[in-house]
């Protein structure tokens, strides 16, 4: 059994809903976001950059949303899942899980997103 991570574990952030729709999102993806700004996680990939997850989701034209991210203290690799029909998912993954995902397509930004993202 391995060690708890301080990192990657205490990522989530619980609202007070029934599990296990009592993960906030908005929040739980910030709490990533700052891992990732920090150099405490990397992203591995995903649908859309991390900061853009909720916007899709939001828009209910995708049905599932994901990321791939690696954990730089324990090594793990976690999967952030986000579905417009159920509970977000964040769980620890096999390492080449980010190779051997369905990806399917995204919906154009500009049909989704508020603001253009600049380059």
């Amino acid at each position: 059994m391995t060690e708890a991570c301080e990192t990657c574990e205490p990522v989530v952030v619980r609202n007070n809903g029934r599990p296990p729709h009592d993960v906030d999102v908005a929040r739980t993806t910030d709490a990533l976001i700052r891992r990732v700004d920090s150099g405490r996680m990397r992203y591995l990939g995903g649908d859309v950059p991390l900061e853009d997850m909720v916007a899709l989701a939001k828009s209910d034209l995708k049905f599932t949303i994901v990321s791939y991210l690696a954990c730089e203290e324990c090594r793990r690799t976690w999967f952030w899942g986000l579905c417009i029909r159920g509970a977000p998912i964040y769980k620890p993954v096999a390492p080449d899980a980010p190779a051997l995902h369905p990806w399917s397509a995204v919906p154009p930004r500009e049909l989704w997103a508020g603001e253009p993202r600049g380059e």
